[in-house]
């Protein structure tokens, strides 16, 4: 479990270092909507963007995140959430997304409604998540998955992904090796362990075979559900969406949030239960273990502690599921 006081304090400290003008705030939102800020409330969400929660002169309710790094990935989102709309999922509308430069900083917008509701992670800290809401997560994200994409890995602004195939992505990591193992050397896990873990992703390559991609959220979890009432009202925060196998946010969901909702409360209301045949089980490991090893990566890179512990718990409980080959690191860690 992450020390959630030390999370809170790397979060504030990351987000201090964020401070865009009021002015240019205003002016983009001004561009979005043809309205002024009437209020605006500064947001310690996520780890990637400055956030802010705005109200216009007309009433009109905004989300603003400005993204302070190269690799913003906004337009992608865009594309992602009207996608996943006309599925029939409830995604905010995307009003602008554009560059904005003062002084000599660089910045992009991504401004879109905010839409009604409270986040299920809050409704479940509170103990007031509904159960019948609850049961609505796995057709939220069926939908989601009923949307196909040409090509697989992270989208690009006009919806495809830069990969070929599945395995592509399940096998990236034979390209990052050298990244990889310093990471591990930092977080101090063996590299017996990172080698054995490439092996393992490495010898069960034939279960890579999946075709078409799905849209895939990236971090779906409860902190991305609105419930308003007694419905889902939105699914938010796409940054991280991609072309891929069904998988990978179902894998998210038990690696980072199965302590408040199991995962077999998700795949209860899934819909598509041929997702869950034949080799389901040892690929939901290899996703898993190959998820854990990236997030060693961008932690190393982001100087975040927080959460390596259940990185590494997550990895090994992968491992432990592939008998003989993963005895060996056992044993050398």
């Amino acid at each position: 479990m992450t020390d959630t006081s030390s999370l809170t304090q790397w979060l504030q400290t990351r987000h201090c270092a964020w401070n865009t003008p009021t002015s240019v705030i205003q002016e983009y939102v001004r561009k979005a909507t043809g309205q002024s800020i009437a209020h605006a409330s500064r947001l310690i969400l996520g780890q990637d963007n400055e956030v802010y929660d705005v109200v216009t002169t007309g009433d009109e309710r905004l989300i603003v995140r400005i993204s302070h790094k190269e690799n913003h990935r906004f337009e992608a989102e865009r594309w992602a959430l009207h996608a996943a709309h006309q599925a029939g999922v409830p995604t905010p509308r995307v009003f602008l997304v554009e560059q904005a430069s003062y002084d000599d900083t660089t910045v992009m917008f991504c401004i879109e409604e905010k839409l009604p509701g409270k986040s299920l992670d809050m409704l479940l800290q509170e103990g007031a998540a509904p159960n019948h809401v609850i049961d609505q997560i796995g057709e939220v994200l069926g939908r989601l998955h009923s949307v196909k994409v040409e090509g697989f890995g992270f989208l690009r602004p006009d919806g495809t992904g830069s990969l070929a195939s599945f395995a592509d992505v399940m096998l990236e990591l034979n390209g990052r090796v050298l990244e990889l193992e310093v990471a591990a050397k930092r977080w101090g896990v063996p590299a017996s362990t990172v080698a054995t873990s490439l092996d393992i992703l490495n010898a069960h390559s034939d279960l890579y075979a999946f075709s078409p991609a799905a849209l895939i959220h990236g971090d779906f979890g409860p902190q991305h559900i609105l419930v308003d009432g007694d419905h889902i009202s939105g699914l938010v925060d796409m940054q991280d969406c991609s072309g891929n196998h069904p998988i990978i946010d179902l894998v998210n969901w038990d690696a980072y949030y199965s302590e408040q909702i199991p995962l077999s409360r998700v795949r209860a209301s899934y819909g598509n239960p041929r997702l869950f045949q034949e080799n389901f089980d040892t690929l939901f490991q290899l996703a898993l273990l190959r998820e854990s090893l990236i997030m060693l990566m961008v932690n190393a890179q982001r100087e975040n502690p927080n959460g390596i512990h259940g990185f590494i718990i997550n990895m090994e409980r992968a491992l432990s599921s592939f008998g003989h080959m993963s005895k060996k690191v056992m044993q050398k860690g």
